[in-house]
């Protein structure tokens, strides 16, 4: 239609060059469809973003303190981790002393029963000595006036000459030692 008008006017249509009253137009309803989405478009987006915004930024502010959470849990599992190790290292130390305390004892136990052990074993020795050393003087004493009885021919068994023999045999242990 307009390029009928336009041929019958005696202008030739192009499509390069705008038809002015057709842009007006277009500018009038753009101011108008800016207007209106200034008006009520705009501040919806605008509470969308905000919204957006705030939701990112709780987000972002609850990722920081379970961070922050989480470093405080880690701190603490580190420090009852080394608690526990040093703790465990104590009892193993204690444990070690104590072990080397009973084996101590045992030892100075076992050297003062020894000791109490050879002790008695040298007093049953020295008395088993004593009574075997009467015995045999008592013997040599009984066998030396027996002897001595054969080679005079007559008895010389008497309290007498008892006693001279045990004082001989005395007199002789006695130099010996």
């Amino acid at each position: 239609m307009l390029t009928q008008t336009l041929a019958a006017e005696g202008k030739l249509f192009s499509p390069v060059v705008p038809v002015w009253y057709e842009l007006a137009w277009a500018a009038v309803f753009f101011f108008i469809l800016l207007a209106l989405v200034t008006k009520f478009a705009l501040p919806k987006l605008k509470a969308t973003l905000d919204a957006r915004a705030e939701a990112v930024s709780g987000q972002v502010t609850a990722a920081e303190a379970t961070r922050k959470d989480a470093d405080g849990v880690l701190a603490e599992y580190r420090a009852k981790l080394a608690d526990a190790q040093s703790e465990s290292q104590r009892i193993i130390d204690e444990g070690r002393k104590t072990g080397e305390q009973i084996v101590a004892d045992a030892r100075a136990r076992a050297e003062s029963e020894a000791q109490a052990i050879v002790t008695r074993a040298q007093a049953d020795i020295a008395g088993e000595r004593d009574r075997a050393i009467t015995a045999l003087r008592a013997e040599i004493g009984s066998l030396s006036i027996e002897l001595a009885s054969k080679v005079v021919g007559k008895s010389l068994d008497t309290p007498a000459q008892r006693a001279l023999v045990d004082s001989y045999i005395d007199e002789l242990a006695t130099s010996a030692r």
